[in-house]
């Protein structure tokens, strides 16, 4: 019994451990009146289950900005992305590819409500150390493969400093 027991808890802690990943977001910041712009790089760490994660970017001033990001997909609720309802509630009640009554339960026509669309789009939000945020945009290569796939974007700072990204 005591052998069943131990791999048991083997494999839990394998299935637990697995799926995150890391990487490295090679970036150029453009400074407000400046022509040439300054390497810098970000950092991305995935969430083991779902379509986020955590990311950092360092500035060559020092201020050190972290928070989350999030891929958009089908999955993406209103709760989610931060806005109210969502597009549900008594405002839109109905799955726009069932219709008013449902029927799309009739000759297997439900199929495309269940499946996981991806919009290849990750946006995130980030908190500088020194009191400032930035705001990035993302436009995934492989959006299956979500941001370890690879991509481009831009973020934006909120005291204006621009940063273009590829991955």
């Amino acid at each position: 019994m005591k052998g069943r027991l131990g791999i048991g808890a083997a494999l839990i802690g394998l299935l637990a451990g697995g799926c995150a990943s890391t990487g490295v977001i090679n970036a150029r910041l453009h400074l407000p009146g400046q022509t040439s712009a300054t390497p810098i790089q970000m950092e991305y760490t995935t969430e083991r289950f779902g379509d986020g994660g955590t990311m950092t970017a360092t500035l060559p001033s020092g201020e050190k900005f972290e928070g989350r990001y999030l891929q958009i997909t089908s999955a993406s609720s209103g709760d989610t992305l931060g806005t109210p309802w969502g597009g549900w509630g008594p405002w839109d009640p109905y799955w726009t590819d069932w219709g008013p009554y449902g029927t799309a339960w009739v000759g297997g026509l439900d199929y495309a409500s269940f499946v996981q669309n991806y919009s290849g789009k990750l946006v995130s939000t980030l908190f500088g150390n020194r009191g400032d945020t930035m705001r990035c945009r993302f436009q995934l290569a492989n959006p299956v493969d979500g941001i370890t796939g690879g991509g481009v974007g831009e973020c934006q700072t909120s005291t204006g400093d621009k940063i273009e990204a590829q991955f």
